[in-house]
Order: C-alpha cells, then sequence, then structure tokens
C-alpha cells in the first residue's frame, strides 16, 4: 500500500523532529518532540511484538488525556494490534464489559486506575497483563503495587525490549482494523465499532479539506481521547501534519484558563456545553455593565455580524480584543461536535468574529460525516458531506425531514461480535442508518433535527424534538442542566401515550449570587415564562428537580434512556413532606456541635424529605423544604440563635452545611429553643409601633384623597379598556361597615394573576377600605424612585415574606393590630394562566391568632391584559368577585384532643388555607 495512516504519521514525525509534538500544558517534564515521540512509539511496538502481541490482538487504553495515551495509543497501531479506548469514568460494570467482549489481551492505563483495573480483573475473573504509565503523578508506592500485583511500570516494559528497527514503516491494508471503539450508549446497550486503516485515511483526507491545517498549529484537547471525534484532530490530523498538542491537567476553569494564556492555541476541539459556558460568561459580564457600554457593545456585535455576512471582512479581533485574548488572543478556528448547537450561541460567536466549524458524524462514520468549511460556515447547519461521503434523507415528510443516512470510505463494516445490530444498521442498498433525523437545505446543507429515539409521541400525535426544547429552556439563568423526556401519562387513555417531562439541574451558583433562596420556585417561574413561548403542545408543566449532573457520554450527550429508566424506579422524584430526618453516619462529628444539633432539630421540625440528613444537602432540592417550609425553618432559626438573619444572608444558605456554618459565626446556638416557629406568641407578641409600619401607615389626608382620585380615574380606564365587571362588592362594603362600627378589621385575600392586580383592585374598594388598606410585599419590586412612590400609594410594607418571614408576619400582625386592612396574596405568585398555585398559610396564620375575618377574592383575565414574562398590556375582559367572609372560629380542631397543642394549631391554619383556596376556586368557575 503506497499511502497509508501510519506513512504519512512516520514522514511527519521525521519532517518535524526537534519541534514540540505533545505536552501538558504548564508542565515543561512532560513535552515530547516528533523525534522522542516516533522513537517511543516504535519502542512500545517492539515491547509489544515482544510481548507476545499479535496483528490484529486487541490492547485496551484507559487512563487520562496524556502524551503518553497518545503515545500507546499509536504504538498499537504501529505494530498492526487493534487499539480499544475506554472511557477512565464509565460504569464499573459497562468497562469490564467492554474487556468482556474486546478479549484484549494487554491494557495500558495511567496510576489513578490502578485499583479499578484491579476490580474489573477480579470482576472477570482472570488476569490481563497491564503497563502503567509512570509520570509525575504516580503514587510514590508504586513499586510495591507493581511487584505484588504484577502491573509493569511503561518504563520498565519498554526497556525489556530489543532495540527496534529505525527504518521500519509498518504497511496495512486498508481494510485491516485500527481500532475498536465501544459507542457511547445514549439510546441503550454500547456496541464495538471496528474502524480501519482505511477509515482513518479516508477520514483524513476529508477532514483536511475542511480544517486547512498546516505545520505549526498549536491544538488545545479538551476532551478525553478515547471518542473518536477528538482522535480525528488531536491524533489523526495533529500527528500527520505536524501539530502541537496540547494537554490540560484536569477540565477546570483555572487550568482552562491558564491554558488559553500559556498555549496560545490557533484550534480547540470541543463540544457545544463548553461554548455554552464561555458565552454565558461573556454576555453575563457585559450585562453587568452600564447602559451605554451595553449599547456599545451590541452595536459592534451588529456591525461585525454585518461585514462578516456581506462583504467577509472580520474585524472582531479588533473590536473585541479583550474576549479573543482569554482564548489565547491566536484561535484561528474551533471544531464542534458531539451533539446540536444552538443556533443563537453560535450567531453570537461568529459576530464576536470566531470561526467554530460545526461537524456531524457517529463512531461508525470514523467521526465526522459532514463539516462546515472555513469559508462555507454556514450557522444552523452541520454542512456539507466530507470528500467521498454521501448524505441522503430517507423517506422525508411533508417538511423534508427524514432520517440521515451516510456511504463512503468513512463507513464501518459492521458491529463487532454482533451480526444483528449490523442487519439493522444498514440498509439493504448499503446504506448506514444514522437513527437521526434531519433535511438538506437548498444550498445542500445538512440541518440535524434531533435522534429518531429520543422523538416524543403526544397523545394528540404531534412529534416533540427534546433538543429543540432544552436549547429554549437553557435561557433561563436558574437553569444549569435540563433533560426533556417523554414520561407515561396516566390520564391519555391509551397504552404508551407519553407526556412532556424535564428533569433540571439548577444552577446554584447563579442563584447565590443573585439572592435567590427559593430555586424550585425560580426555576418553575422560568420555565412557565419560558414556555409561554412555545405551541401549548410544547410546553413542560412537569418538573424534577435535582443537584446531581445529568448522566452524559463523553462528548456531553445525555444519557435520556438513563434518566427515564431511574424515574422508571422512582429514584428521581419530587418528595415528599413531612417524613422524619436522621443524620448520616459520616456526619456525626458534625452533628455533636450546638450549631448542627440545632440546625438537625429543625429541619426535623419543618419537614425535610429524606431520611438522610447531610452537610452536603441541598435545603430545597434534596430534603424537601418548599418556599413556606423554608422561610418558617430560617423563622424558628431566628429565634434559636436569637438574632435576626439579613434577607441576603439568608438567600445564599442553599445547604445544610452554609446554615451550620453560619449559625456557628452569629449567635450562641441553643437546642433547648428548637421546637420551631411559635405563631400564636410572636403574632401576639408583635408591636403596633414597628417602625416599618408606622413608616407606612401615617400617610397624610390629604394624599390619601389624591391617591384615592388618581385610583377612581384608573377605574374608569379599566372599566373602558379592560371592560371591568365587579359583583358583590356589598360583602366587602358590609365587612367595612362593620369594622367601622366594632372596630373589629379584616383580611382581604384575592388571587394572584399580574402586576396590575392590587391596582385594579384597589380601584374598586370604597373610600373607607382605600384609606386603611395595606400590603407586605417583596422589597426587590420597590428600590427605584417611580416603584417607592407606587408603594407609598399603596401603602406597601417593602418585607419580602420568602426571606423574612418573621419580620413579615409581625409587620402584617402590627397594621391589623393598628385597625388597617390587611391586602395580601396567599399564592406569593403570579399565575401565567389563570390557575391557582399553591397557597401559604400567611393569612390563615394572621386570621387564626388575631380572630378576624378574611374576605376571599377571585379576579380573573388580567393574566391576558398583562401576561407574565411580557412588557405589552393587551386589552381583555376583566372581572373581579368577592366572596362570602370566612371567620377562624369555624376552624378550631377541638375534637383533637389527644394531639399537642401546637399541632391542632398548625390544623387550624391548613384548614383555613384549604377553605380559603377553595372559595376563591368556586368564585374563579362562577366568572368563568
Amino acid at each position: 500500500m503506497s499511502d497509508s495512516f501510519l506513512q504519512r504519521l512516520v514522514n511527519s514525525f521525521e519532517s518535524n523532529g526537534s519541534r514540540i509534538a505533545m505536552r501538558i500544558v504548564g508542565d515543561d517534564s512532560s513535552s515530547l518532540t516528533f523525534s522522542e515521540s516516533l522513537q517511543l512509539i516504535r519502542r512500545t511496538a517492539k515491547a509489544m511484538e515482544t510481548a507476545g502481541i499479535q496483528p490484529a490482538d486487541r490492547v485496551v487504553i484507559m487512563g487520562d488525556n496524556h502524551p503518553f495515551w497518545a503515545i500507546s495509543y499509536l504504538s498499537v497501531l504501529f505494530c498492526g494490534a487493534i487499539a480499544v479506548p475506554i472511557d477512565p469514568q464509565g460504569e464499573m460494570e459497562t468497562v469490564a464489559n467492554f474487556f468482556e467482549d474486546s478479549e484484549a489481551k494487554l491494557a495500558f492505563i495511567d496510576s489513578r486506575q490502578i485499583e479499578r483495573f484491579s476490580q474489573i480483573e477480579e470482576k472477570l475473573g482472570r488476569k490481563t497483563k497491564c503497563v502503567v504509565w509512570q509520570n509525575k503523578w504516580l503514587t510514590p508506592d508504586f513499586r510495591i503495587t507493581e511487584l505484588s500485583n504484577g502491573f509493569t511500570g511503561f518504563d520498565n516494559f519498554i526497556a525489556s525490549a530489543p532495540e527496534p528497527d529505525e527504518n521500519y514503516i509498518p504497511r496495512f491494508g486498508g481494510d485491516d482494523v485500527a481500532l475498536l471503539i465501544y459507542t457511547s450508549g445514549t439510546t441503550g446497550k454500547p456496541k464495538g465499532v471496528p474502524l480501519t486503516h482505511g477509515n482513518i485515511l479516508a477520514e483524513l483526507d476529508g477532514i483536511n479539506e475542511v480544517l486547512e491545517i498546516s505545520s505549526g498549529e498549536k491544538i488545545l484537547s479538551l476532551l478525553p481521547l478515547f471518542h473518536a471525534y477528538l482522535q480525528i484532530v488531536n491524533l489523526w490530523v495533529a500527528t500527520t501534519y505536524g501539530c502541537e498538542v496540547g494537554y490540560l491537567k484536569e477540565l477546570s476553569p483555572n487550568e482552562l484558563a491558564y491554558a488559553m494564556k500559556e498555549f496560545r492555541p490557533t484550534i480547540l476541539t470541543t463540544v457545544p456545553r463548553l461554548w455554552y459556558l464561555f458565552h454565558k460568561k461573556i454576555f453575563d459580564q457585559v450585562a453587568s455593565q452600564r447602559l451605554p457600554v451595553r449599547v456599545f457593545f451590541r452595536s459592534l456585535l451588529t456591525l461585525n455580524g454585518l461585514l462578516r455576512n456581506t462583504i467577509g471582512l472580520n474585524p472582531g479581533r479588533l473590536f473585541f480584543a479583550r474576549i479573543h485574548n482569554s482564548f489565547g488572543g491566536s484561535l484561528r478556528l474551533a471544531v464542534s461536535a458531539g451533539s446540536r448547537f444552538d443556533e443563537n450561541v453560535a450567531k453570537d460567536f461568529h459576530r464576536l468574529g470566531f470561526t467554530i466549524l460545526q461537524g456531524y458524524g457517529l463512531t461508525e462514520t470514523s467521526g465526522a460525516a459532514t463539516a462546515t468549511y472555513a469559508n462555507d460556515n454556514r450557522v444552523g447547519t452541520v454542512g456539507k458531506p466530507l470528500k467521498g461521503a454521501e448524505i441522503r434523507i430517507a423517506d422525508p415528510n411533508s417538511a423534508g425531514i427524514g432520517e440521515v443516512q451516510i456511504r463512503g470510505p468513512i463507513v464501518f463494516k459492521g458491529y463487532y461480535h454482533n451480526q444483528s445490530a449490523t442487519a439493522e444498521a444498514f440498509t439493504s442498498d448499503g446504506w448506514f442508518r444514522s437513527g437521526d433525523l434531519g433535511k438538506i437545505d437548498k444550498s445542500g446543507h445538512l440541518r440535524i433535527v434531533g435522534r429518531a429515539k429520543d422523538v416524543i409521541v403526544l397523545p394528540s400525535g404531534k412529534n416533540v424534538h427534546p433538543e429543540d426544547l432544552e436549547i429554549h429552556y437553557l435561557k433561563a439563568p436558574e437553569i444549569e442542566e435540563i433533560a426533556i423526556i417523554g414520561i407515561t401519562d396516566t390520564e391519555a387513555g391509551h397504552a404508551g401515550a407519553e407526556k412532556l417531562a424535564a428533569v433540571i439541574v439548577p444552577d446554584f451558583e447563579y442563584l447565590r449570587s443573585a439572592g435567590i433562596a427559593n430555586s424550585r420556585e425560580a426555576v418553575r417561574f422560568s420555565m412557565d415564562s419560558l414556555g409561554r413561548e412555545l405551541p401549548e403542545y410544547q410546553r413542560v408543566r412537569e418538573y424534577i428537580i435535582r443537584t446531581e449532573p445529568l448522566p452524559r457520554t463523553a462528548t456531553r450527550k445525555i444519557k435520556r434512556f438513563q434518566l427515564k429508566e431511574e424515574i422508571d424506579r422512582k429514584t428521581v422524584v419530587e418528595q415528599k413532606q413531612n417524613v422524619r430526618v436522621f443524620p448520616a453516619e459520616d456526619s456525626a462529628e458534625l452533628l455533636s456541635k450546638p450549631a448542627a444539633r440545632l440546625v438537625f432539630n429543625l429541619l426535623s421540625r419543618h419537614g425535610a424529605a429524606t431520611t438522610v440528613i447531610h452537610p452536603k444537602k441541598n435545603l430545597e432540592i434534596d430534603l424537601g423544604l418548599d418556599s413556606l417550609a423554608r422561610a418558617e425553618f430560617f423563622a424558628a432559626l431566628e429565634e434559636g440563635v436569637g438574632t435576626t438573619i439579613d434577607a441576603e444572608d439568608a438567600a445564599r444558605l442553599l445547604t445544610v452545611e452554609d446554615v451550620i456554618q453560619f449559625v456557628e459565626l452569629v449567635g450562641n446556638p441553643s437546642s433547648e429553643s428548637s421546637a420551631g416557629v411559635n405563631w400564636s406568641r410572636i403574632v401576639t407578641e408583635a408591636s403596633p409601633n414597628m417602625p416599618e409600619v408606622t413608616a407606612v401607615l401615617k400617610r397624610r389626608s390629604l394624599f390619601t384623597i389624591f391617591a384615592f382620585v388618581v385610583y377612581k380615574l384608573f377605574n374608569l380606564f379599566c372599566r373602558i379598556f379592560m371592560l371591568l365587571e365587579v359583583t358583590d362588592r356589598e360583602k366587602l362594603q358590609k365587612l367595612a361597615a362593620e369594622r367601622k362600627k366594632s372596630g373589629q378589621t379584616f383580611i382581604i385575600c384575592p388571587n394572584h394573576q399580574s402586576f396590575l392586580d392590587p391596582f385594579v383592585l384597589c380601584s374598586t374598594y370604597p373610600f373607607e377600605v382605600f384609606a386603611n388598606i395595606f400590603h407586605v410585599g417583596a422589597s426587590e419590586f420597590f428600590r427605584s424612585r417611580l416603584m417607592s412612590f407606587v408603594a407609598a400609594m399603596l401603602k406597601v410594607v417593602p418585607i419580602d415574606p420568602d426571606t423574612q418571614l418573621l419580620k413579615a408576619m409581625k409587620a402584617g400582625a402590627a397594621g391589623l393590630k393598628c385597625g388597617k386592612i390587611l391586602n395580601i396574596y396567599p399564592e406569593g405568585e403570579r399565575a401565567f394562566d389563570g390557575k391557582l398555585h399553591q397557597f401559604k398559610k400567611g393569612a390563615a396564620i394572621l386570621s387564626s391568632e388575631l380572630v378576624l375575618p378574611i374576605l376571599p377574592v377571585a379576579i380573573d383575565g388580567l393574566y391576558r391584559v398583562w401576561p407574565r414574562g411580557s412588557i405589552k398590556i393587551r386589552p381583555a375582559k376583566v372581572r373581579i368577585k368577592f366572596g362570602e367572609p370566612i371567620y377562624p372560629q369555624n376552624f378550631s380542631p377541638s375534637n383533637e384532643t389527644n394531639r399537642a397543642e401546637k399541632n391542632m394549631q398548625y390544623i387550624k391554619y391548613e384548614r383555613l388555607t384549604y377553605r380559603l383556596r377553595s372559595d376563591i376556586e368556586i368564585l374563579l368557575e362562577e366568572l368563568r
């Protein structure tokens, strides 16, 4: 064979002799020149022959990215054996299956894998000769390990072999197998994919036309080498074109930033997920700047995009020098593959001046089958077929979407030891079935829609592609990861029907920095708001929140089948409430401290939803504390430590460990004071002279009259613009008259649909009610000068109940004790579709402890006038209906004499809250 991958490799290594071929960035001792690399490859190949490795024998390579990884891989090919790259982080059962299926005769591993390899051997019941790479991270006692367990050090392994022939160039046929790569298994059991020397050469020829590689390029490797996509650029291209490859010690933000600066790559290979992180960091920093800076940045972004798209000029490196310098300042192009790339993110990087080439392919197609070219980088597509490859769309629908099928010299011949899977993988006329759905546009570019097996078919017959929805919902800053899957719809009425569900990992760093305490509610709010931008059938209404990262393959594809299995086994479920907590065994020392005992007792009291408590557990996600339980927990904690907890501090305390450390800093915790919140005492002791309340309630009479006139004019506007209709207002007037006569005030409780609710509702009140109404609301909405004026007109006491429940309840009680009328929204948040959300118990507690009636009010239609997440106000019919007063005396659980008095009070709060919600639900039905 006149031309081959190995022939090109030898030619390249000899011509680039003294130049650096590969190194770990920041570790000069790891550097290997091309001459040194070729010598090591020949010596290692000779050592394998001496050890009895024959052509076509399988040799495993398992370890983190390192020059010795590349040397071992290339040596296996050099001696005619078959390299079997394996994920060092793979599940034990899976890795053991790879060893068993491949019948490996030898393994190269790094020192971190010694114990794991021993476990694999024990599981398989047989020994496999193993060579361990010796490097600076090698365990100090390796020599003892080597002698006792039969491992061989890399240096000793190659030293034991005779000197190789320095002029030898191996020649293998195109059909000779070079690699056995096991698929990542996103949809089920992994399969072995044999790739030949001919496959590698065909892929190499095709990809070089895309990248236009030249000697001296610097390639930064960010992802594991065991995946075919990474081998293309980091091993096949780099070795045959004389490129220097830089590996990271570990993939961490600090190491990555250092590598960009020190290594200054010209080519970067990674997956879309990493670009999303880069994008988020860049645009978060821009968003934090002042308005003129943001406007200037956006203007430059638009200008550069226009210049690139019209005349091919790219001054992005000049316009955005600081951003480009953060990537080393020399980046010529980047290659992204492995999963679909968000088109909006791709456009932003294009306008920033970066060239990110998109590739598409599978392990079965030697990595890449299509790619965008530097001079034809069509954003939103995965380009055109590589040289020699052919693409077709099988059975396209009316939109031109069908299965992507591929053939050509890059396509493998069939799965290893799996004839049935091979038969399923190919059509009768020899095309490989990719299992991906796509379409080809008019210019011949391929667009990938999703995986055929991932498509969710709804009872309506609609097809949903989860990746499209995931890209859309990832716009929420509160979400770090999301997987949309189909779960069984038990209400569909027929077998096999599915409905949409989202498994979500919140971005806890963002939540902490933004001071958001209730991550579950913040995520739901964003999901609901973003859902309004989608057709009804694409809206996700079931969420499963988790703290663990989503299971992914090496190229960051979500393992959806694994998530579905976990849900079926009910290992990923929404936690239930009120299950007693017990400390984890490894938390015994921590829980011996007074602060930890206090926190543990309070979590037990406030319904932590797990049988195990651990310092790293998230209060909300792992322990199941909803917003009220969390607020009550912190209210009780304030009593336990004898000091007020600032709202910003409370918002940053996300885990058990956070709370324990905070308690140790701020006070003298007493486990005796950990019985929980005594609402009766708190409400009873609330002072009418509370400064935050008196400052709001002392409004002058002239201002009240002025505000009343303004609201009545607004009411006239509502009757015209919204066709406002108010019924049964006499029930409010009757309560107001009784208040004037007896001095007994009351609480008004409407449902919450829009920011307009308090304005529209207050405009319907008679003067006697309007002059005495007050609210307790989140302070974040009333920080500007305009909103402070609005707050004054509404008499809003700016205290956020979610983070300062104790203070908010005292404020409500103080105002009521002054004879004022409290307007409170039990849902605590706006409903985006007019449906009632869960009610909180605040109104019931105040009503019960102060023996005051609650007036339920139903508001309907305002969610259409000013929808949540929208800046547009639209005309729509609005109705308001007042209900019958609810008196707390009717809800005393007097027949429950066997219960503790405190529990009886909680039962009363719950019953009163349930009645309030039921009454408003009935009122809404009557309005509709």
